[in-house]
């Protein structure tokens, strides 16, 4: 037997018989899906794509034609879909809980009022308005600066920068950043532009008016902090990012989506130290945005308000909300007439009264409500 027959022998799966191929990964892809993998354990959709490229980098280097492709009809690719179809469900981030955000926002006090902890907080304050996306509010390295390249050869920053904050006056006139600054009291508005968007609504701003309720959580302030923060640690041109912070050894550099991450989760752990690390899984940068959807469903906004003002075009954001205890109290109190009638009733036939009884008395309890609504 030549070398050329013992290669064919030895490698009997390379051919371009799409029938023969598509079997092949088939039953490849449902063996990794099995946990028969390395570890023996079953691995992620996204990683088995990672296989399948490099089954198909081995046939091209064999001069066979790579034999898998998601987007075909086959086997392989239909299980993979159906796969992630299962997967993406439980693994929907999770909104930060109103403990964690109080947490943040007290370890934020009385340190470097330029360091890493007080800047992912004003982030996270001003995101509960915002629902910024990762790209947003952070950077991936934190000493370079990340850019997008636009068709025309433009280069624009990734996150939010200096320029990309504007402030206005009680009559909606733009203030020189300097001057809000240096005269808070002065702006009344904050406005967020996004020069590029994920949904392609380039160049859009979102403005946020002051709260004077609650100033410690007012989205004016926080941005006049931002802005503060980051023209003290040097970002003095219009295109310097907004996401920067002083370190412990005194070197200035820019948040990172992975250090939110792991500070989020962090603080998640300090407050609740019996979480698994499956539900530690589910917090990360991206649950800031998940927790702006969930506060304005819990406000009882509708869903043109929560896209217009967290900036979704579909209704794809519906798979971020969730049955938070604020919801599940109004849930209580939408039931909660018709319950009183049920016990009332039960109440009385008890006490063999009659029923009609049980009428009179909702609608005397309905009618003292409403004066006490228009009260």
């Amino acid at each position: 037997m030549n070398f050329v027959d013992s290669y064919q022998l030895n490698e009997w799966f390379l051919t371009n018989d799409r029938e023969k191929t598509d079997e092949i990964m088939g039953r490849y892809v449902s063996f990794l899906l099995d946990g028969y993998t390395l570890n023996n354990i079953p691995i992620a959709v996204d990683t088995i794509l990672g296989y399948m490229r490099a089954v198909n980098e081995y046939y091209k280097k064999h001069r066979f034609n790579p034999p898998f492709d998601k987007k075909d009809e086959t086997d392989a690719a239909r299980l993979l879909v159906e796969q992630k179809k299962y997967e993406d469900k439980p693994d929907k981030r999770e909104p930060l809980h109103d403990k964690v955000i109080i947490k943040m926002m007290e370890m934020a006090e009385g340190g470097d009022p330029y360091g890493f902890r007080r800047a992912i907080w004003l982030w996270t304050g001003l995101g509960r308005f915002g629902g910024f996306r990762r790209q947003e509010f952070a950077m991936e390295k934190k000493y370079e600066i990340q850019v997008y390249v636009k068709p025309d050869d433009t280069r624009v920053v990734r996150a939010f920068t200096l320029q990309n904050f504007i402030f206005f006056d009680e009559d909606e006139r733009i203030l020189r950043t300097k001057l809000a600054v240096k005269k808070r009291e002065i702006a009344q508005q904050l406005g967020t532009e996004y020069d590029i968007q994920k949904n392609r609504m380039n160049g859009e701003i979102i403005t946020f008016n002051r709260e004077p309720v609650c100033p410690g959580l007012c989205p004016v302030i926080l941005g006049l902090d931002i802005v503060e923060m980051a023209m003290e640690l040097g970002s003095t041109n219009p295109e310097d990012p907004l996401c920067i912070f002083r370190t412990e050894s005194g070197d200035v550099c820019y948040l990172t989506g992975d250090m939110i991450t792991k500070y989020y989760r962090f603080v998640t752990k300090l407050v609740f130290p019996t979480i698994s690390e499956a539900e530690l899984k589910l917090i990360s940068t991206h649950s800031l945005r998940v927790k702006a959807a969930c506060l304005l469903q819990q406000a009882g906004k509708d869903s043109v308000y929560i896209k217009l003002r967290l900036r979704w075009l579909s209704d794809c954001f519906e798979r971020y909300l969730r049955n938070t205890h604020t919801i599940c109290a109004q849930h209580n109190a939408a039931l909660r007439v018709g319950s009183e009638m049920i016990l009332a009733a039960v109440a009385l036939s008890r006490a063999n009264l009659p029923q009609h009884a049980v009428y009179k008395a909702v609608t005397a309890d309905t009618f003292v409500y409403e004066l006490e609504d228009e009260d």
